[in-house]
């Protein structure tokens, strides 16, 4: 008899991946999780054969009943889709700043998840998407990185439930390889008047941060973790990159003369980089090169743990278009 594996935020990039991964497993089904299923996304995933179910991370009950019967169960909740709703504005409180909102709506979209999962008889696996713990790891120094606090305390409650005791495992990813090319930000590499092409971003050109295909390689990692033994922290880190080596692979791959690399100063990204989105961005990149992105928590491992063939960024650029910014 088939296992049913069931992904939340499955017309979502890392969920997406997950369930690409899952298709090509014969002995699975797929259940994905969204509000809204007359998507265009949704619909995608159900002539694929996917059952898609309604579910919403602040519903428990309809977690509830979107996880029964299921064997592994991934976990995703994305602070940005708050921050990016203009009812965020309306919902915080008057004294709230927006990122502290949606560092307190996602931790306890998390946690309902956890719950929600937990009350799941039969489950192997909880499989949760996470980010390290800036504010421990780095001592207090970083202690308002809020979109990676939220997950992190979110790890510290999923450990602790009864439920969910021998079946909780997490999967960290990677800066996006598309962060600054999906979203149009400043950072987007730009021609100029020379036909040459630059980008700027936070800090130095010449220190590597770590980056990942998201899209297609995170699936792969979430079914190793699914595989392996419980309280797995595993790292899917794809390549290593500074700013400088970024640009030069994307000028090199789509035949464009490399123009060079400017460095923004935190108040400088945060200017570019409005409303809270350069602080998160900025500060995420400053905890990464002094503590290591994971946080060089000994608890993680790699990838190649379990022989993971991660994509280089060379071989990204060679199947993405990159039309909308040339």
């Amino acid at each position: 008899m088939s296992k049913l594996i069931v992904i939340t935020g499955i017309t979502g990039v890392q969920g997406s991946s997950v369930a690409d991964t899952y298709l090509q497993s014969p002995d699975w089904r797929i259940r994905g999780v969204s509000r809204n299923l007359s998507s265009a996304a949704a619909l995608e995933w159900t002539s694929k054969g996917v059952e898609m179910v309604k579910g919403d991370l602040d519903d428990i009950e309809s977690l509830k009943r979107a996880f029964s019967d299921a064997d592994v169960i991934f976990g995703v909740t994305d602070f940005w889709t708050i921050f990016m709703d203009p009812k965020s504005q309306e919902k915080k409180r008057p004294d709230q700043q927006i990122l502290q909102y949606c560092y307190e709506t996602e931790l306890q979209q998390a946690k309902t998840l956890a719950d929600a999962a937990a009350s799941v008889p039969g489950l192997s696996r909880f499989i949760f998407s996470s980010m390290a713990d800036a504010n421990k790891w780095s001592k207090g120094k970083f202690q308002q990185l809020y979109h990676m606090d939220s997950k992190a305390q979110a790890v510290y409650y999923m450990q602790s439930l009864p439920g969910l005791r021998g079946k909780f495992s997490q999967v960290q990813a990677p800066i996006y390889f598309q962060l600054p090319l999906l979203w149009g930000l400043p950072i987007t590499p730009k021609k100029q008047d020379d036909g040459t092409y630059r980008m700027k971003s936070i800090g130095p050109g010449n220190k590597r941060i770590p980056f990942g295909f998201v899209r297609k390689d995170f699936g792969p990692c979430v079914k190793a973790a699914a595989e392996a033994e419980p309280n797995l922290n595993l790292f899917a880190i794809g390549q290593y990159l500074t700013w400088e080596e970024y640009l030069q692979t994307w000028c090199k791959s789509q035949g464009v003369p490399y123009g060079g690399y400017d460095e923004l100063s935190y108040d400088g990204l945060c200017e570019v980089l409005p409303g809270g989105l350069g602080h998160e961005f900025a500060q995420n990149v400053l905890f990464a090169w002094e503590f290591g992105y994971d946080g060089s928590d000994p608890s993680v491992v790699l990838p190649d743990k379990f022989g993971l063939k991660m994509t280089p960024f060379e071989e990204y650029c060679k199947v993405t278009d990159f039309k909308s910014i040339l």
